[in-house]
């Protein structure tokens, strides 16, 4: 079962509920399907910035071979970061209009596959936000990540819980996310940086900016 809503000034979710109080997952699905379908033309992301991540990477994780790009709508963020890496970037996308890009597959980002675990280089998304279990969803994302591997996680105003919506279901302060990371990780993943500083100016929309740099230091498999 998912997590019942919580809300307060630093974190919000949203659930998604039966008439007898349980997780309604056909619910979830059909509302980020919906979603999805009506802000097809529109993407969040930006070159700029997807620019900026691609040189950090090369700077700092080392071998590059594979990432994944989570809740990636029209997919630009892995067809950009493919062109400036010159590695296989796959995207996911809730939503079966993900056969219509390249790159693509249509896939639950709380789930994982066998052949991810313990074996991505980097996780990008700025989509967490579309999140029904964030706790799940980030311990799925860390358990693909190889150790010394990364996920790059866009914060702005719009993941903060005022901009918690039934389509947009969690949003956290950026101090309280990072917390949050660093609470489920445990040993085996925590935040590495806070990234707030740019060689170029943000595109208006993205207010306050940050990344968030999550490693994974340990193994979850046991071995």
């Amino acid at each position: 079962m998912a997590p019942r809503q919580r809300e307060d000034q630093r974190m919000k979710l949203h659930s998604y509920l039966t008439p007898d109080g349980m997780f309604d997952y056909e619910k979830y699905k059909a509302v980020q399907e919906a979603g999805n379908r009506r802000k097809l033309h529109a993407h969040w992301v930006h070159r700029e910035t997807i620019g900026f991540l691609s040189n950090w990477l090369r700077q700092n994780i080392s071998p590059l071979r594979f990432g994944l790009c989570h809740g990636t709508r029209r997919g630009y963020e892995q067809s950009w970061m493919r062109e400036q890496l010159g590695i296989e970037v796959i995207g996911t996308e809730i939503s079966p209009t993900a056969t219509e890009f390249p790159h693509t597959i249509q896939w639950d980002f709380h789930d994982t596959k066998p052949e991810w675990l313990e074996s991505v280089d980097f996780i990008y998304s700025n989509s967490y936000d579309h999140s029904y279990d964030p706790e799940k969803c980030f311990t799925a994302w860390a358990s693909c990540l190889r150790v010394g591997g990364v996920m790059l996680l866009e914060h702005t105003d719009q993941n903060s819980p005022k901009a918690v919506s039934e389509l947009d279901p969690f949003g956290a302060e950026r101090d309280e996310l990072v917390a949050l990371l660093n609470r489920i990780g445990g040993d085996h993943f925590g935040v590495r940086e806070v990234i707030g500083t740019f060689p170029f100016t943000p595109a208006a929309h993205l207010k306050d900016l940050h990344f968030i740099i999550v490693e994974k230091r340990k193994r979850m498999d046991g071995r």
